[in-house]
């Protein structure tokens, strides 16, 4: 039996969001499963993806025949949330930034463990890059969690990024979604308690 199309309100409902946050994001639905945009840093649409399922791993792809470039995901709003605040999180897909972004939180996703080169300067305007570590996942991470992780701070670093870089973890909680999903309403207070945590341990792994 086929399985019914993802839409924008199982994706809502699945990850304890509003469906209306989720469109004013950018996401719609179509007849093959939810579309998005992701955008470069200075709003222009980048290449769309297609949610096909409720889970990203195996269940997110590029839409195909779409050549636009493969950028970072990202708002203009994002960003000037992230330089508000003085910290970016970057994270693997686009589910964490939903969540990050409703809760206030700045996130830049990157399209998949192997596209961290489409990070650049632009998304990382505070003092201060936490870059979340998930479990480990063959699925979403082929060379493993840890390689994805140091191969994203060396990046940053190439950058010429003067600031801090530092590896968010989560604790019993694999990525910002999950967070979310065990108790909303405890997000902010628990991911504070993250954050402070990961500034007292050492840097990323490259420097």
């Amino acid at each position: 039996m086929t399985s019914p199309p993802v839409t924008v309100e199982r994706l809502a409902e699945l990850k304890r969001l509003p469906a209306d946050a989720l469109r004013r994001f950018g996401l719609s639905d179509s007849a093959e499963g939810v579309r998005f945009a992701y955008r470069a840093a200075d709003g222009t649409a980048g290449r769309t993806r297609l949610r096909t399922g409720i889970r990203g791993a195996g269940g997110s792809s590029w839409l195909p025949g779409d050549d636009a470039p493969i950028v970072a995901y990202s708002t203009p709003e994002a960003l000037r949330r992230a330089a508000e605040v003085g910290y970016q999180i970057v994270v693997e897909g686009e589910s964490d930034c939903w969540t990050a972004w409703q809760h206030g939180v700045p996130a830049v996703g990157i399209p998949g463990s192997a596209h961290w080169d489409v990070l650049t300067l632009d998304h990382l305007p505070g003092p201060e890059v936490f870059v979340q570590v998930e479990e480990d996942s063959a699925q979403t991470f082929p060379g493993g969690v840890a390689d994805y992780v140091d191969a994203v701070v060396r990046h940053i670093r190439s950058l010429g990024y003067p600031g801090r870089v530092h590896q968010l973890r989560l604790g019993a909680h694999s990525d910002l979604s999950e967070l979310h999903c065990a108790d909303a309403d405890a997000f902010g207070a628990e991911l504070d308690k993250a954050l402070a945590v990961s500034r007292t341990t050492e840097e990323g792994t490259a420097g």
